[in-house]
């Protein structure tokens, strides 16, 4: 049956058609070439290209920062009674007849009207930069039933340009993961390690971002051997550190607040070498404009 289709589709195209047949039912829409027209969007914390499909919904390549490139199609057709969703690479009508490379099977959220696929992306976009083309279908077990959507890859090479020049430029981080930073410290440790260096290089990227950061607090903390007057300056050549890399990699000196504590404010027991290695740390925290409001007013 699926070969059948695919023929018939190599036959019929750009028509939307149905297909009977004694034991399934089966729905292909064709997107007509004329009426392709990949369109990018971005700014600087998101981008996606987008296929609008009349009568279904849309197609949608999404890139947001620290997330693998996905695949987002809405459509009110995701609902039961379908189950399943598939996303396929699919050979154009002009060129060599071969069946669709399935990318992405999954099955259905709960919530309706929106599905998303991740794997294997970036192979696909690659593909379709080649001349290949996408496909998405829908099937119901209970019902024997299916739904194809084949979209051609015409029309997208300048929204894909412009699509991956966003990418290239998003922030190594989301808000999510830049609010909240905690740095560890071994023992006698008194400056970043390398792999720690490279944390404070992704924050750097999304604090230059986000024009909304109105603060970033940085303090230094450590468990509690040796003299308070001890840990109080290491705490602090710890902060110190944190926020030269930050300003190295451009942050504003002005935005940084710098603050040291000593053994003070301790986040676990400092009677186990468990507990003392959490307090050993340098945490980070990136405030909204927002949010220093409410605390503010709180």
């Amino acid at each position: 049956m699926t070969l059948m289709i695919y023929t018939l589709k190599k036959l019929l195209f750009p028509v939307v058609f149905i297909l009977l047949s004694l034991n399934s039912f089966a729905k292909e829409l064709f997107v007509p070439m004329d009426l392709v027209q990949w369109k990018y969007k971005g700014d600087k914390f998101s981008c996606s290209l987008n296929q609008a499909i009349r009568h279904f919904g849309s197609i949608n390549f999404v890139a947001k920062p620290k997330q693998p490139l996905g695949v987002q199609v809405n459509s009110f057709h995701v609902k039961t009674p379908y189950e399943r969703a598939i996303l396929s690479q699919v050979t154009s009508p002009w060129e060599s007849d071969y069946p669709p490379v399935v990318i992405e099977e999954i099955g259905l959220p709960k919530k309706a009207g929106k599905v998303s696929f991740y794997d294997d992306i970036e192979n696909l976009l690659e593909a379709m930069a080649q001349g290949q083309w996408l496909g998405f279908r829908l099937t119901s077990s209970q019902l024997n039933e299916s739904l194809d959507v084949t979209v051609p890859s015409v029309n997208i090479t300048q929204a894909m340009a412009d699509f991956n020049q966003c990418r290239a430029q998003l922030p190594a981080m989301a808000y999510r993961d830049a609010r909240d930073v905690v740095l560890q410290f071994n023992l006698g440790q008194r400056v970043v390690s390398s792999s720690q260096k490279q944390t404070l290089v992704d924050l750097a990227s999304y604090l230059k971002h986000d024009k909304n950061i109105k603060r970033v607090l940085i303090d230094g903390h450590t468990d509690n051997v040796g003299s308070s007057v001890a840990n109080l300056q290491i705490s602090k050549v710890r902060a110190d550190d944190v926020a030269s890399i930050l300003r190295e990699n451009g942050v504003r000196s002005s935005l940084m607040e710098i603050r040291s504590h000593g053994s003070r404010y301790p986040v676990a027991n400092n009677n186990t070498q468990q507990g003392k290695a959490k307090n050993r740390r340098v945490t980070i925290r990136a405030i909204r404009k927002e949010e220093a409001v409410k605390r503010k007013g709180s």
